[in-house]
């Protein structure tokens, strides 16, 4: 009854008051410290130059998925901190996925995935997802390989901060590397004045930690030696034992999290202390003591936060609200993620098609992905519950969630950080308003709308969205005092068109020239990166010993033929269905003298190539045509083929340079493209589309703009692809051998994996990722036996 009477009076005693600062702290946390973070399955490990990256990325708030933001920001950069290729993507009920194409000429070397939301930018960079990717090519001179030379560090850290002189404390022993961090390590307490009497012994609970309890006396200074199996060793000073302060000691077990306070040399003891207990920015408990006491012991019942797993943060404030102590407790371990039903038939022999049937009652989408030789380390359970929420990097998380996991180790391992993401001098000193911060929605856009040079001011538009392969669709919206308007919500992956048109025109200017010009800004935008590129423990090095070199080279080939097999049947599929078509547009539009065995036809109207996202035609051209270049000089446009000047023609009718820039890319139906070709020499010949020549209400409309899309994921190799391309291939060495980032399960909760072995069978890793209705995932992850 205690226990339960403290919680009543603790809740009356911190709320009846609105103006504490404490409770006004309470009140912006919850309402205003939401925090993304994002974690991001990719298709394996490493890569080769030439290769695509796939991905799957997961937003989450806190340890749900997110519903703040709505893009995706993915970044690839060197480790020079040059961005090398970026991508936005939508995000759908927390999810996302795209892919990057990494160029072939890309010198071996550690490369780095970026991913962040608008939303993420308001807090530390630290906390953004940053990762190291191995990037090989045998062409490089200089070669990856693993620096086995790197040290490890150790820290201390007590229970609660807190180190008073007799008084028992627990301490954890924290390793840290760039590299790999010893198996097996232990070491001692000693007193200065006295190095040869070990005080106190402990072994490592696992790589990363140790613990052990002191009773410091007064007036002696303690150190800590640590040595690894290698021979390494490292002595630190433990910090002097305070006379007085504040004791917190935590037991967490199955059914409750307990915790005591111990007042020491305090003159008024604890009374006026508070207890408040969050997990994922929400307060789960509260406690004030009323009563002048040295010592009290609660416990908070694991029913206070059954629905929730993750960190629990326990904070203790004194009587002026000033932060005293903190601990990290892990809770609900035993009940984090379900499991989907898997039946497998499964084949050992090379390149023989296998099936999974899964069933699972809650998900109704999951990622999925097969992979031959996986990193451990990659996991999604360790990224949602414990090491985004981190910034200093812990050696094998995954075992913390294994049924065969250390409870100590992982209570030791808390010991050792602090929680970051906020802290509770400046909720209280700063509060924040979400509404000022948060993230953008989708494509959306601020407009500016001009007629005749003008802003157009307090005025009805008419705007008209074409989304690829849809129908046009009408959004109304009105411009203000400034002749501004916001467009919010878009989705498209492709590039899409705006058309706009005035409701009503003011009557001043009801004349035929009045001209209507719609200026389009985008509400969202990468951020650069302030922070400094994470360390690997892979360098560079001259060495022909490379381990990968031989594996790496035989991929490349295989690669080569699997892409070359695989762009001939796009080409031919492509060939087929436009080949009649493209030659009966250039027969109705161009003349005999126009026409030569050395011209190169582009089809507008039956492939437009996504055209319409360039701002001239022949910055269009300059990417697809070898040897075409242009310059720009005072507005002018100067084509050129190798180096020599060009003409082109309109309609076959010559235009000046001046005159090129009034081509609207959006009217053309075709270009032909000679090089030294006859009478007409070094020429390109533009047809407008006529007649009845694609969409011809659109073709007269001046008042259209293009915007380019999100970023598509490049397909990933199916069943019948494989088939036809890895017939003839001399050896399948693949390491991703499924890849699915949306599986879809049927009315009877059932969805097939099918996947054909590579040449080594044995050894593949299955992971399977979902959510059910209330957020907690649905996971999987074994090898496939």
């Amino acid at each position: 009854m205690k226990y339960y009477f403290l919680i009543i009076i603790a809740i009356f005693s911190l709320f009846v008051n609105a103006q504490s600062k404490l409770d006004l702290a309470i009140k912006n946390l919850e309402e205003n410290y939401a925090q993304e973070k994002i974690y991001i399955l990719f298709n394996k490990e490493d890569y080769i130059a030439g290769e695509n990256i796939w991905f799957k990325a997961f937003v989450f708030d806190g340890y749900k998925q997110s519903n703040i933001s709505t893009n995706l920001f993915v970044e690839l950069y060197d480790k020079n901190k040059t961005l090398l290729d970026k991508k936005l993507l939508p995000i759908l009920k927390g999810q996302s996925d795209g892919s990057f194409f990494l160029k072939e000429n890309l010198q071996e070397d550690v490369y780095y995935i970026r991913a962040y939301t608008t939303y993420m930018t308001n807090f530390p960079e630290e906390f953004q997802y940053i990762k190291p990717i191995l990037i090989y090519n045998p062409t490089s001179k200089l070669k990856l390989v693993k620096n086995n030379n790197l040290k490890w560090n150790a820290s201390i850290y007590s229970e609660g901060n807190s180190f008073i002189e007799n008084q028992t404390t627990k301490f954890a022993v924290r390793l840290n590397s760039i590299g790999d961090l010893p198996k097996k390590w232990n070491g001692y307490v000693f007193e200065k004045n006295n190095p040869t009497i070990k005080v106190v012994e402990f072994n490592n609970l696992d790589e990363n930690v140790a613990s052990f309890h002191l009773r410091p006396e007064p007036n002696k200074t303690y150190l800590v030696q640590v040595n690894d199996e290698n021979g390494q060793q490292e002595i630190i000073n433990l910090k002097a034992p305070n006379k007085s302060g504040v004791i917190l000691k935590v037991i967490n077990t199955n059914d409750s999290i307990g915790y005591q306070l111990k007042s020491i040399e305090i003159p008024q003891q604890l009374i006026d202390y508070k207890v408040i207990t969050t997990i994922n920015n929400i307060v789960v408990h509260t406690a004030k003591i009323t009563k002048k006491i040295q010592t009290i012991s609660q416990k908070i019942p694991q029913s206070s936060f059954s629905n929730e797993s993750g960190i629990l943060q326990l904070n203790v404030f004194d009587e002026n609200d000033n932060i005293v102590t903190q601990r990290l407790v892990f809770i609900n371990h035993s009940k984090t993620f379900s499991k989907p039903v898997l039946d497998f038939d499964i084949n050992n022999e090379a390149r023989t098609i296998n099936t999974i049937t899964l069933k699972s009652e809650s998900p109704e989408e999951l990622a999925v992905v097969i992979n031959h030789h996986t990193n451990p380390n990659n996991n999604l359970l360790p990224a949602l519950w414990l090491t985004k929420d981190f910034t200093r990097s812990i050696s094998n998380p995954i075992q913390y969630f294994q049924k065969e996991n250390n409870p100590e180790a992982l209570d030791a391992l808390l010991i050792s950080e602090n929680w970051e993401r906020f802290n509770w001098k400046d909720i209280m000193n700063n509060p924040r308003k979400r509404s000022n911060i948060v993230s953008n929605t989708y494509l959306s856009y601020k407009g500016k709308v001009y007629i005749n040079g003008q802003d157009l001011k307090n005025s009805d538009l008419n705007l008209f969205i074409e989304y690829p392969e849809t129908e046009k669709f009408l959004i109304p919206t009105s411009t203000d005092s400034n002749g501004n308007f916001e467009l919010k919500n878009l989705i498209s992956d492709d590039t899409f068109n705006i058309y706009y048109y005035l409701n009503k025109q003011p009557q001043k200017t009801k004349k035929q020239e009045d001209k209507v010009v719609l200026s389009i800004l985008p509400l969202f935008n990468n951020t650069k990166y302030n922070s400094n590129l994470p360390s690997t423990n892979f360098i560079l090095s001259e060495t022909e010993t490379n381990n990968k070199l031989n594996e790496v080279k035989e991929q490349i080939k295989i690669n080569k033929i699997v892409n070359d097999k695989s762009i001939r049947l796009k080409e031919a599929i492509i060939i087929a269905k436009t080949a009649s078509k493209t030659e009966k547009l250039n027969n109705e539009l161009s003349s005999r003298m126009f026409k030569s065995i050395n011209e190169t036809v582009i089809d507008f109207v039956n492939d437009n190539k996504n055209a319409n996202a360039y701002s001239n035609i022949f910055d269009f051209l300059a990417g697809k045509i070898a040897g075409l270049t242009t310059t720009l000089k005072q507005g002018v446009v100067t084509p050129m083929i190798r180096n020599g000047n060009v003409t082109v023609y309109l309609n076959e009718m010559r235009l000046s340079n001046e005159t090129l820039s009034s081509i609207n890319i959006n009217d053309i139906a075709l270009v032909k493209i000679y090089k030294g070709s006859g009478l007409l020499g070094n020429a390109i010949a533009i047809y407008s589309k006529r007649g009845s020549i694609g969409n011809n209400d659109v073709n007269k409309s001046l008042n259209i703009l293009s915007l380019k899309g999100y970023d598509k994921s490049l397909p990933f190799l199916s069943i019948d692809e494989y088939e036809s391309l890895y017939k003839d291939i001399p050896r399948d060495i693949r390491e991703t051998l499924y890849w699915n980032t949306y599986l879809k399960t049927d009315e009877n909760n059932q969805a097939i994996i099918e996947y054909f072995n590579n040449d080594n069978p044995g050894n593949y890793k299955l992971t399977i990722i979902g959510f059910d209705k209330k957020g907690n995932p649905v996971y999987y992850e074994g090898k496939i036996e």
